[in-house]
């Protein structure tokens, strides 16, 4: 049977648009095998990848569990979600998404990663409940990705070109979706397969559903990861998968062409390989934060002591943000009040003092209401 079903296109407007706007005629739209109990073959080099991708994840697991990994779990959730994006091509800072995400305002490009954030660090919690749907959540994730285009579409869609007549790729009819998102729900059900392997055939899989009109392609990498959680191999943890999809992105979208062909092996290596450098990633920025916290907290130390008449510093608040910065980097008085148990000023006080360190940037430009304090060089460190 034909992987292909022929429709037609009818533009809806033509008053005015160039012609390649206004063409009717057929196309041909894909529709995927279905997932559940599909043969899937993989090369030898790629199973034994997938097999070095799943210890380098549970030695990273297991060293960011003895290091700390509240550490840097939330900055880990940032950076996927910032790779994650930069594949679509938003590109904003990772200052403006921190504060986009703080005050829930600020450029459009930020608050759209801001959101990606948000989803990120919420497929988490979900990930780690039993019994659920993970397609189910991961729909529910979309919405707060693109809450304009939340829902299951119900129009063709299609990658490349003005319109599906000279589309690269036009995904399945709207009336397939839902039994194809049915199918992959089963498949995540009760797949045979390794985390990374189930990973990166759900992955693909959606993909090649494109169920949104918008944002599939950040759902999906959202549902990668869910997978790589719940199925056991970095429960709780956001390895930065994207960063090494974003490096290669040629690659990566060859692979997901050469899935729609029938080809397994190229996005599992694809994705092995990611999961192989996200896991060093992850070690290496557990190390540069734990230094980062050492230098800062010299640094403050320092100033403090070039202040004081005797030459004695006396650890407090300041000291303590500076422990709480990878888990909020941006803060505002309320929030060091809080966490501090101190008044106002004293919160005041502590920011203004690691301000003057050079440690934390003012920022009055975000909310004019209330100055902003933000840890840019910590962010720094995770840049792709």
């Amino acid at each position: 049977m034909s992987p292909f079903v022929v429709q037609t296109w009818t533009p809806a407007a033509t008053d005015g648009l160039p012609r390649r706007y206004t063409r009717s005629g057929t196309y041909r739209a894909f529709v995927p095998e279905r997932l559940t109990g599909r043969a899937v073959s993989l090369s030898r080099a790629t199973r034994i990848r997938t097999d070095e991708a799943h210890e380098r994840a549970r030695g990273a697991l297991d060293a960011l569990r003895s290091s700390g990994l509240g550490l840097v779990g939330d900055l880990l959730v940032r950076s996927e979600s910032s790779a994650s994006s930069l594949i679509e091509g938003y590109e904003p800072t990772l200052r403006a998404v921190a504060l986009a995400e703080f005050v829930d305002r600020g450029r459009p490009v930020a608050l759209t990663v801001a959101r990606n954030l948000r989803a990120v660090r919420a497929s988490l919690e979900r990930s780690a409940r039993t019994g659920g749907s993970l397609v189910a959540e991961m729909c529910d994730l979309h919405a707060v990705i693109s809450p304009r285009d939340a829902g299951v579409r119900q129009e063709p869609v299609w990658i490349g070109g003005a319109t599906p007549l000279e589309a690269h790729y036009v995904a399945p009819p709207a009336d397939r979706v839902v039994e194809l998102l049915d199918d992959l729900d089963s498949y995540l059900d009760v797949h045979p397969h390794t985390p990374v392997v189930a990973a990166a055939l759900a992955h693909a899989q959606l993909e090649t559903i494109h169920p949104f009109t918008d944002g599939n392609g950040r759902a999906g990498r959202v549902l990668l990861g869910m997978v790589l959680s719940r199925d056991g191999l970095v429960p709780g943890l956001a390895l930065p998968v994207s960063t090494e999809l974003f490096r290669d992105r040629d690659r990566y979208y060859a692979a997901l062409d050469a899935y729609r062909e029938g080809d397994d092996d190229a996005i599992v290596a694809v994705v092995a390989d990611a999961v192989c450098v996200a896991s060093d990633e992850a070690v290496r920025l557990s190390s540069d934060v734990l230094a980062w916290q050492r230098a800062q907290t010299s640094v403050l130390d320092d100033h403090l002591a070039a202040r004081s008449a005797t030459g004695r510093v006396r650890h407090g608040s300041a000291h303590r943000v500076i422990a709480a910065l990878p888990h909020t980097p941006v803060l505002d008085v309320a929030h060091v009040r809080e966490l501090c148990g101190v008044s106002d000023n004293a919160a005041r006080s502590a920011l203004e003092t690691l301000a003057e360190a050079g440690i934390v940037r003012r920022d009055r430009k975000t909310d004019r209401t209330r100055t902003l304090y933000v840890a840019a060089t910590l962010l720094s460190l995770l840049a792709p």
